[in-house]
């Protein structure tokens, strides 16, 4: 099962914490979940592996 689900705001743990909104959940070969985001400021999505991401604070 997916960690985030569409529509989350998440933050890229791994660059200063940008915030954007999943768009779209995929299941990788080896059973992981790869996420089509949409960040703040971009205008394009981005992809992410799971263990990228982390729930953006409320």
């Amino acid at each position: 099962m997916a960690k985030f689900a569409i529509g989350e705001t998440v933050d890229n743990a791994a660059d200063d914490h940008e915030v954007g909104k999943v768009i779209a959940v995929f299941p990788t070969d080896d059973g992981h979940f790869r996420y089509a985001v949409d960040m703040e400021g971009y205008g394009a999505l981005q992809f992410f592996n799971e263990e990228k991401l982390v729930v953006h604070p409320c």
